[in-house]
């Protein structure tokens, strides 16, 4: 076993004379009925970005937290440079220089920079340390990963693009020479995920070595030396960088070939289901005007912080409008009142789960069931647990156990419970930020054939996304926004992602 105080340049020259850095051999988990992983083994190199696919329920996120020490397998031994090791917690893991970057940013937002990116090499702050050396020692990790802004600045003062940064200098404090990533650009896109891929490729030329989990393939396509693939908590088999396509690591992931999506056509009718009539969005520039018809959707376009939420927001009342019109069927909708959006039909699904979608230490049941809440003065258990069945099996979410936390699901299953939960309120109006942020292939295409399913019965839709490919494949409709700003509607067949792009970026 390596022994724990080397530094960085020590341990990653003694590691390159060794074939493999870390091998999991045989790893099982189960979690009540479900088992999570079924013998899967796995084999990292050193300098070796290794792509790791599957759909929602696959294992994936379970082995990154089997490999970072958050969770004991019940089975199965992990080796470094050939010594088995077990790792009881977090930190043994990163004595031993592996180390998390997840989508969801575990930090302290009152905190500054500087202590949230020291948290794991200085575990307990005192009088000892000021902000100036705190700041000293943060800032070396700041420039590794291209952030510039004040050390000594709170957290909460970023912008969600430069929180994945903060993540990723924060893992490489303690200078990892495996780093798992998990999703982490989920919640970001544009020049932020190409800064990321930028940081990666660089970790990897100093000899870090990287397993990379994410949903979206052209991602893995792009950085990954080879690809392992999970189904069911099983290893399917791995394909190397020069045989690797989106369509064959699909087809590894969901045991078939993915079915295009057809768009519905929209149903000839005069009468609009939802329109905006010249709406002040707050911190938006100029006015929003654009109306939905029943069957059609609208798609929102932009990069992040360009103001597609915060229009979603004000539709659905959680902001308040500071001119202009918003009708539903004709009928005007109150401005800012969330409770009348909802009774006038109009279900938001966020973006954020976590914060604004789920009640994540309550029953996955009653998750599912919240919608129906807000309509009606009583749910009984039985209904609750119906309607989870219900949507669970729309969703093809396997072997669910509906008393159990909604926190306890992976990231892709909590958003099927969060669109589920929106659905059970029977919307005309239906609002989607990120629908399928963190879902896999698979359940990316049952998450179509849902909003297909939707629009040919009639619910209006309006969806915000980063993900030019799901909006071309979605919207009849595409509004563009730059800085805040719309700056223009094209039709589906207008949409080239080249266009996209380029009014995203500014291009009139």
């Amino acid at each position: 076993m390596p022994e724990l105080g080397m530094d960085f340049a020590d341990r990653a020259a003694s590691t390159l004379h060794s074939q493999t850095f870390l091998v999991a051999n045989a790893v099982s988990k189960r979690f009540g009925a479900v088992q999570a992983l079924s013998d899967v083994s796995l084999e990292v190199r050193p300098g070796e970005i290794v792509g790791l696919a599957g759909e929602n329920g696959s294992g994936k996120s379970t082995l990154a937290k089997v490999l970072t020490g958050l969770i004991r397998p019940d089975s199965g031994e992990i080796s470094i440079d050939g010594q088995s090791v077990t790792f009881s917690n977090p930190g043994q893991a990163l004595e031993l220089g592996i180390a998390g970057v997840t989508q969801e940013v575990s930090v302290v937002p009152l905190l500054s920079v500087a202590e949230n990116i020291l948290l794991t090499r200085k575990r307990r702050f005192s009088s000892m340390y000021t902000q100036s050396q705190l700041a000293r020692d943060a800032q070396p990790l700041l420039d590794r990963v291209g952030l510039t802004c004040n050390p000594r600045a709170q957290f909460a003062s970023l912008r969600p693009g430069e929180y994945v940064l903060v993540e990723i200098a924060k893992s490489l404090a303690r200078n990892p020479r495996l780093l798992l990533m998990d999703e982490v650009t989920t919640r970001i896109g544009g020049r932020d995920a190409d800064r990321v891929f930028e940081i990666i490729l660089q970790l990897q030329s100093d000899g870090v070595s990287i397993v990379y989990i994410t949903h979206r393939l052209e991602e893995i396509l792009r950085l990954c030396d080879r690809t392992v693939v999970l189904r069911d908590g099983r290893l399917v088999g791995e394909i190397s960088r020069a045989d690797a396509s989106g369509e064959t690591i699909s087809r590894m992931m969901v045991g078939r070939d993915a079915s295009p999506y057809q768009r519905p056509a929209i149903a000839e009718t005069g009468t609009q289901r939802l329109e905006l009539h010249k709406v002040l969005v707050p911190d938006i520039v100029g006015s929003v005007s654009f109306n939905v018809r029943p069957g059609e959707a609208v798609g929102l376009c932009g990069l992040v912080g360009s103001g597609r939420t915060e229009i979603l927001e004000t539709i659905a009342g959680l902001r308040k409008a500071e001119g202009g019109e918003i009708l539903v069927s004709g009928f005007a909708v109150k401005p800012g009142s969330l409770t009348t959006a909802r009774r006038m039909g109009i279900s938001f699904v966020p973006e954020d789960r976590h914060k604004q979608g789920l009640m994540m230490e309550s029953p996955i049941r009653l998750n599912f069931s919240l919608g129906r809440w807000r309509t009606l003065r009583f749910v009984s258990r039985v209904q609750e647990t119906a309607l989870a069945r219900l949507y669970a099996h729309k969703f093809n979410m396997r072997l669910i156990e509906f008393e159990r936390k909604v926190s306890t699901l992976s990231g892709g299953n909590q958003q099927k419970v969060m669109i589920g939960r929106a659905l059970s309120s029977s919307p005309k109006v239906l609002l989607l930020d990120e629908p399928t942020r963190g879902v896999d292939v698979g359940a990316r295409g049952e998450v179509f054939e849902m909003i297909k399913e939707l629009l040919e019965g009639g619910i209006a839709i309006v969806l915000a996304s980063s993900d030019m490919v799901e909006l071309r494949a979605l919207s009849h409709t595409i509004i563009v926004l730059h800085d805040r700003q719309v700056v223009g509607a094209l039709t589906a067949e207008e949409a080239t992602e080249e266009r996209l792009a380029f009014m995203m970026s500014g291009g009139i």
